[in-house]
């Protein structure tokens, strides 16, 4: 496994440019309900985010994960392979719902019953794999994706799927959109 760190950059009050934060993103927060699967959001902005003033810490509507228009939303999404998550112990399936809904609220709400793992979002997703393999899932075709394939996730319909036997690990910019 990889670590990751984000170093957020910043002007001071002389309007110099500067490293102003540097922390790891915690990839291995992992599901209780899902074993292998997490979500770490690391970065978002709102369209009143204001650039090139001296750094302020931010603070996030903790409502939702999506991003409203103009807003973004970064993570680091981790899939475990498929065989890993097939436990012979039950999970109970309301547990594993809320458990979805209290750690992706916003998202949680967009994913189908039938088939699982299928939603959609106002929002273009830029992904870049960088770990592992990993399957898109469109309504009409699946495309294997390789470490460094990059998908823009134009607001459709569509699912992951990790059947290798390696954690795949997924960059995920979200920008929000209006949907017309």
């Amino acid at each position: 496994m990889t670590d990751y760190r984000l170093l957020i950059t910043g002007n001071n009050k002389e309007n110099k440019s500067l490293i102003v934060s540097s922390a790891p993103i915690y990839v291995n927060n992992y599901f209780v309900y899902q074993p292998g699967f997490s979500v770490e959001v690391f970065w978002r902005t709102s369209a009143d985010t204001i650039v090139g003033e001296p750094f302020k810490s931010t603070s996030w509507d903790d409502s939702s994960i999506l991003p409203k228009p103009a807003g973004t939303s970064s993570m680091i999404v981790t899939f475990p392979p498929m065989a890993s998550s097939e436990s012979s112990e039950s999970v109970n399936l309301e547990d594993m719902i809320n458990e979805i809904k209290e750690r992706l609220p916003g998202l949680a709400e967009t994913f189908e019953a039938e088939p699982p793992g299928y939603h959609i979002t106002n929002t273009i997703d830029y992904v870049v794999l960088l770990e592992g393999e990993i399957k898109l899932v469109l309504d009409n075709e699946i495309q294997d994706l390789k470490v460094g394939d990059i998908v823009v996730q134009n607001g459709t319909r569509h699912a992951w799927i990790n059947d290798s036997q390696n954690l795949a690990r997924l960059l995920v910019i979200m920008v929000g959109v209006e949907r017309k």
